[in-house]
């Protein structure tokens, strides 16, 4: 959706094909906070197994039939298998290295066809990436980690009443609660430093109630699932943002993406102008600079959090700068709509 918002802010005429279930009386642009400045096809099935992707890849090539388009930008593996087919150039972009012989057989093939760039999320994944599909040297390969707008742009918009304490030092983490998102080391730290809140945002109501029975703290405070168009709003409330990924950082399907990952949040915090602390992992340092934008810690070490949160409590001036710096890299490097340019360029 952000993407799609980014492309057509180029002045390129934007139908997004997508897959997934009934909003009910929920607008898809007002629920992430993306303007109607496209449009939108959307495949509707609950069942998400094989089968799916096989339905939704004959319902993509109807719509691209119908729509005649001069570039299909597409993120769907298994539709490959048939947009190679089309005469019309594709850019293909992936989130993770194609693990299995088919998934390698697929991308392989669309490349000797109608693939002009292949768009991936770090330089990390791009390693990974060369070694599975060494194919991928014959065409133009680009990373380009993800992205954020800028906060600024709709925190006047929400009139939701403040969430958090005022006299307090507010922590925030925003994200999944899936396994190696750090949520237990969220919680060990708040065992050490009681007067600090620790507010955790997001995931679903299964995984809240599964980490709200790990802890009885008061100051470990959990809100759930918020939409994506609150985060912003959320994010201006917080004194120090928390990213606390571990080395096995893990998606809903058990994936671990620890080696690959360009998390979203990073880019919304860098945005918001709040100090960052996050673990010290490879993938991140693409981003992040250690005591220049961020304090990067060692993932597991509860200690050097805690160090952290006070380093960044006692010196507000250090903290400041710190939170420039990541502002400036951002609206320099990680805008959507940077993003966009650079890919379609």
């Amino acid at each position: 959706m952000k993407m799609c918002q980014a492309i057509a802010k180029q002045g390129h005429d934007v139908h997004l094909i997508t897959c997934g279930v009934e909003n009910g009386d929920i607008n898809d642009f007002d629920y992430y906070g993306v303007r109607p400045s496209f449009k939108i096809s959307k495949f509707i099935i609950s069942e998400a197994n094989f089968f799916r992707s096989i339905f939704f890849t004959f319902f993509i090539c109807k719509k691209i039939f119908e729509l005649k388009p001069e570039l299909i930008y597409s993120r769907h593996r298994f539709s490959l298998i048939l947009t190679k087919y089309f005469s019309i150039s594709q850019i293909f972009e992936d989130h993770a290295p194609p693990f299995k012989c088919y998934q390698k057989y697929i991308i392989n093939s669309a490349i000797k066809n109608n693939i002009t760039k292949i768009v991936l999320i770090s330089n990390a994944l791009k390693k990974s990436y060369e070694i599975a599909v060494p194919s991928i040297n014959r065409i133009k390969v680009i990373v380009a980690h993800d992205g954020a707008d800028p906060i600024s742009d709709k925190k006047s918009n929400m009139t939701t009443p403040p969430l958090f304490y005022n006299n307090k030092v507010n922590c925030g983490y925003i994200g999944h609660l899936y396994k190696g998102r750090g949520i237990d080391i969220i919680i060990d730290i708040a065992d050490k430093l009681p007067r600090v809140i620790f507010h955790i945002v997001g995931g679903n109501n299964k995984d809240v109630d599964n980490w709200s029975l790990k802890t009885n703290q008061e100051n470990v405070i959990f809100h759930g699932y918020k939409s994506n168009s609150e985060i912003p709003y959320i994010i201006s409330q917080f004194d120090i943002l928390l990213a606390p990924y571990q080395k096995k950082v893990f998606l809903a399907n058990n994936t671990n993406t620890s080696q690959f990952m360009s998390p979203l949040k990073i880019f919304e915090y860098m945005s918001s102008g709040k100090p960052i602390i996050a673990s010290n992992l490879p993938v991140l340092s693409e981003i992040l600079i250690n005591n220049v934008n961020a304090i990067m810690v060692e993932p597991d070490n509860v200690g050097e959090w805690i160090k952290a949160i006070k380093k960044i409590n006692s010196n507000k001036n250090m903290a400041l700068k710190f939170a420039e710096n990541a502002k400036l890299e951002f609206f320099k490097k990680y805008k959507w709509e940077t993003r966009a340019v650079n890919i379609l360029k």
